[in-house]
This record gives C-alpha cells, structure tokens and sequence, in this order.
C-alpha cells in the first residue's frame, strides 16, 4: 500500500499550511503505521482540550482494491472527523504522553460516512490549476502538463459552476473556460476528471480548428486576447 499511502500524504499537503476548514486544526504528520493503520497527527497552537495541541486520527489501510474508498475520500472523512470533535461525538483514547488518538474505523462505523468522497468547489478548482501545471499530486509522472503545447500562467474562478484558466499558447495568452460541475446532475465534478487529457487534444498544432470552433466572440478579458468555452464539452 505504499502508493496509496504516497496518494493520500500528497492530498492532505494542502492543509500543512492553512487549517482544514471550519477548524483550527493544521496537518503535521502523516504516515502509514505498520500494515494496517495509516495516522495523521493534527496541531491546534494552544488548543484547550489537548496536550500541545495534539491530536492523531487512526484510519484502517485498505487489505484490498475491494476495500479501497480512494485516497481523496480520506482528505473529506478527515474533515468530517474534525467537523464532529467539537460536538463530542467521538470517543477519545488517551496514549501515555497524553495526546488523544482517534479510531477512525469506529468513528466511520458510527457515523456512517458516505462512500462518494466529499469534494468542494475549491477542491475542484485545486485539482485543475495542479493537473495543467503538471502537480505531482495529480500525476504519477513528475510531470504530465505539456510544455510544447501550453503553459498555465493563470486562473480565475468565475462563478461556482466556471473555472477560467489562462494559457500561454502559440506566443499568446487565451482564457479556456472550463466546468467545475457536471452539466447534467449540477454536483460539483469530482479530482481526477479530465481537464490536461482534454486540452492536449484541443491544443494540437496539426489541427488548429479543433479549439477555434470554441472560441466567444466578443468576449473582453484584459488578461488574454480570446476566450474558449469548454464548459459544455467534456
């Protein structure tokens, strides 16, 4: 399991340096413990209830690909975890320094987590700026964006729903609009979908017409000289 494990440190980077949300809990460790217990070791700077601030959550490593929810479903039942602690709804074991360990098995077979991971919309928007930049987090390779055919020089969300992204692309900047949600349903589309694939199709030196038929006319946007709507095109 040390890829899944590799997987599921990289998610929860993103909270090394900002709190997880709603909560004043940072992330300063993460490692698999043994075969089967995977820990993350949370830190609250002068949080009252724990000694230094300490706090570790135990989650069971999957045994098999049967078992195995995927490594971002983890980012989201860390954060249910840490939503639930202030409402003392999880029972706590204390070690011999004091610090308070979570079983995240028992807490999941309480609580009845979903089995769709939890993904927010700036989940959403950090999976797309990491998949075209070509973030290890996203890619097994050190990196998959394509150099030859863009560069990502920029971002900005527009609207829950639209991600504008702004590349550098045959000596010009242009902004690609791009869907957060699924057309169909409206929820939020989930990591791992297909932003970079799609692009390096669109982005074809040979076949130059396949972006152009995208392309809003009359669309101002000081940022770059056009823009390309692809939020319907998946």
């Amino acid at each position: 399991m040390e890829d899944f494990s590799s997987r599921v440190m990289l998610a929860l980077r993103r909270f090394i340096g900002v709190p997880l949300p709603g909560t004043a809990w940072y992330i300063h460790g993460a490692h698999p413990l043994g075969d089967t217990v995977f820990r993350v070791r949370l830190h609250s700077p002068g949080h009252p209830a724990e000694p230094a601030g300490s706090l570790l959550v135990d989650f069971p490593l999957p045994a098999s690909a049967a078992e195995d929810r995927g490594w971002w479903w983890h980012v989201g039942a860390l954060r249910r975890i840490t939503r639930l602690i202030p409402e003392t709804r999880i029972p706590l074991a204390y070690g011999e320094d004091g610090v308070a360990v979570v079983d995240a098995a028992a807490v999941l077979e309480e609580e009845r987590f979903p089995d769709e991971p939890e993904v927010t919309l700036e989940d959403g928007v950090d999976y797309v700026i990491g998949d075209l930049c070509g973030d290890t987090l996203w890619h097994e390779a050190p990196a998959s964006a394509v150099p030859d055919l863009y560069r990502m020089v920029g971002f900005d969300l527009l609207t829950s729903s639209t991600l504008r992204v702004y590349l550098s692309h045959h000596s010009r900047v242009i902004g690609v609009d791009l869907a957060v949600r699924d057309s169909e349903t409206g929820r939020l589309r989930n990591v791992g979908w297909w932003a970079s694939a799609k692009l390096m199709t669109l982005l074809r030196p040979d076949d130059p017409d396949s972006l152009a038929v995208h392309q809003v006319p009359d669309t101002e946007d000081p940022a770059c000289e056009a823009v390309y709507d692809l939020t319907r095109w998946a």
